[in-house]
């Protein structure tokens, strides 16, 4: 197959992603809206840092703020962001191995990505990690192609959008310093350079942004976080094909020297995977586009045997269709927010333009956006890390929240009816003692909790 029809199948593949990301698009409990929320704030003229607390670099929340111009109203099409992303990825993964290994080995490892279980399951969710592997994989891309300034901008923005991002540009790093030595300070001076203008340019104009960034992540050292044994054997389990076939193309694979920088960005990756104490499942997805390129070389360790052609073709068909099957049955259906219009119409209904509302961070964000109603505060992102690590206090919670309309909390309800506690970021006392309960959502299927809880603190 040459070049161009090689192209055209990875369009139609590309398209059956997109088709399979569209019948599930739902609105999900998720952080995603926060940056959503964040990107509103920007279009009003308020600066990250300075007008609102923002824990993460400022790519993601300019790139929200973007996608609103965009969209306007539908906000439910902002969760193509990380879908489109993704797409871009798939790109990237398929015209490396391409341009190495020809076009089927591109095709098959592009396969291999888009319908990994892992990019399947966390394109629900606008986590910024997307953005972070399409810039990741576009800087091994553009290194290979011998264009380092190109290469370190895309690891420059890598780095603006997550601060995980350096150690798979250490790996780029390492290649660059080793076997590309004149290539090394255009590539370190395009990666850090930008990266270096855009923080100055924060912290000058906030005064904030290395305390909400920097010393933020060094909280998050102390051991928050979850079982990371659990998120290991939960990636091993969804992706096995990726993560055996590359432990087996490293043990009896050839011509290693040919993917020798997604090798040392995977190297990195696992070092930062093993060192930092607050790793999610979701971060697995730097990682697994390079899984598929080794995974897709060990494949083709057996290309001699009769019938390889079709029975990879087979393989490949039932591992997709093994893959959106169990992430149909067992996932589009978790997390759903299936009553957000009459959540959002109650709200409307019963307070003014100008009232505010609070509370759990994976959902009100969205209620804000489709109300129009104002977080009080511009507290966009409750996350109850943000007071674990001591970058926000209680106090300054209540003084912020003080004539809120109304609080919105995502629990857990006992099998009487009772409450199990409230998330650190909501205020039980001031909750108790100002607010009472208007609504009761049961949330019919989630991964934590199982209830939402509409209260009016405005009587």
């Amino acid at each position: 197959m040459d070049k161009k029809k090689g192209f055209a199948v990875w369009g139609v593949i590309s398209l059956v992603f997109l088709l399979v990301k569209i019948a599930a698009l739902r609105f999900k409990f998720s952080d995603g809206y926060t940056y959503m929320y964040m990107g509103k704030l920007i279009l009003e003229g308020l600066v990250p840092y300075k007008d609102f607390f923002f824990a993460s670099p400022p790519l993601q929340a300019y790139i929200m703020a973007l996608g609103l111009l965009v969209v306007g109203s539908k906000v439910i099409l902002l969760k193509f962001i990380p879908i489109l992303f993704t797409l871009g990825s798939g790109f990237f993964v398929y015209d490396f191995v391409r341009r190495k290994f020809g076009v089927a080995q591109g095709l098959v490892s592009s396969i291999l990505y888009l319908f990994s279980f892992l990019v399947l399951l966390t394109t629900d969710y606008s986590t910024g990690v997307h953005i972070s592997a399409f810039f990741v994989l576009g800087m091994v891309y553009f290194i290979e192609l011998g264009k380092p300034v190109v290469s370190g901008i895309f690891g420059s923005l890598a780095m603006l959008t997550r601060l995980y991002s350096p150690f798979a540009i250490a790996g780029v790093g390492l290649y660059v310093l080793i076997w590309k030595r004149k290539w090394f300070w255009k590539f370190i001076l395009s990666c850090g350079g930008l990266f270096l203008i855009v923080s100055l340019f924060f912290e000058i104009i906030s005064g904030n942004y290395v305390l909400n960034v920097f010393l933020f992540r060094m909280g998050l050292v102390k051991g928050i976080g979850l079982n990371k044994w659990n998120v290991f054997k939960f990636f091993f389990k969804g992706d096995f094909v990726l993560v055996l076939g590359s432990i087996g193309w490293l043990l009896f694979g050839k011509g290693k020297r040919k993917l020798l920088v997604p090798g040392l960005v995977s190297l990195f990756l696992i070092m930062f995977y093993a060192v930092y104490s607050d790793v999610y499942y979701l971060y697995f997805g730097l990682i697994v586009g390079c899984l598929a390129m080794f995974a897709t070389r060990f494949i083709f360790l057996f290309r001699k045997l009769r019938c390889f052609k079709w029975g990879v073709v087979v393989f490949l068909i039932l591992l997709t269709c093994w893959n959106v099957g169990f992430y149909f049955k067992n996932h589009v259906s978790s997390a759903n927010i299936d009553f957000i219009d009459e959540l959002v119409e109650l709200v409307e209904e019963n307070s003014l333009e100008s009232d505010t509302i609070y509370g759990s961070f994976d959902i009100v964000p969205l209620v804000g956006l489709l109300s129009g109603r104002r977080l009080a505060g511009n507290i966009a992102d409750t996350n109850p890390k943000n007071l674990m690590t001591g970058m926000v206090e209680v106090e300054d919670i209540v003084e912020k929240i003080r004539g809120v309309k109304f609080i919105i909390t995502k629990i857990s309800l006992d099998s009487r009816g009772n409450t199990l506690g409230f998330g650190l970021s909501i205020p039980a006392d001031f909750l108790k003692k100002e607010c009472e309960v208007v609504k009761v959502y049961l949330v019919k299927k989630d991964y934590s909790d199982n209830a939402v809880v509409l209260w009016d603190c405005d009587n």
